[in-house]
């Protein structure tokens, strides 16, 4: 009966230019808007001298990704990949995207606090249950990457300790230009 619910319908293969219709299907938004915001930037680029291949969803002549992201946040207008078609509950593509979301944090290292908190605040519960038989914790995490707690533990306390410092106003700066020559 689970093979049922998992099953997919897989079209041939097609390819086409990265600036055709490939937009980010709506159900992959968020974990996708978090791998470009945090993740990206960190993460070594990716190379690699064969065609992409992707599975998208087919809806109105637009091509929606749901996985991939550090592949799809590559392309170039003129790149060329090859996109598979499959047909996906909604359910289905919102776990595959948390998922590629989850792989590429697990790949950092050192594990970023931030980013993690940020997956567990946007993370649904159906899909931390679907993903990890349980709630997303950063033990599990841990676990994942045969890490110890104390590593964690100290990268929360050197985010801790990187305060945002205001740059202060040009009469604060001749007042204590003042005050340091008087004394």
């Amino acid at each position: 009966m689970a093979k049922l619910a998992n099953k997919t319908m897989r079209r041939s293969v097609k390819s086409i230019n990265a600036s055709d219709e490939l937009i980010v299907h709506e159900c992959a938004i968020k974990p996708y808007q978090i791998f470009c915001e945090l993740i990206e930037a960190e993460t070594n680029e990716f190379v690699s001298s064969n065609t992409l291949l992707l599975e998208v969803v087919d809806e109105s002549d637009q091509y929606r990704f749901f996985d991939g992201f550090r592949e799809v946040s590559i392309l170039t207008n003129s790149s060329e990949i090859s996109i598979r078609r499959v047909i996906l509950s909604n359910a289905e593509i919102e776990r595959r995207a948390w998922s590629c979301l989850m792989n590429e944090f697990i790949n950092l290292d050192p594990i970023n606090p931030n980013i993690f908190n940020a997956i567990k605040n946007s993370m649904p519960i159906q899909v931390q249950r679907a993903l990890f038989d349980n709630s997303l914790t950063i033990q599990r995490i841990l676990d994942i990457k045969n890490i110890e707690r104390y590593q964690y533990d100290y990268q929360v306390n050197l985010m801790h300790n990187q305060y945002a410092s205001e740059i202060p106003s040009f009469s604060e700066l001749i007042d204590e230009v003042r005050y340091a020559d008087s004394k």
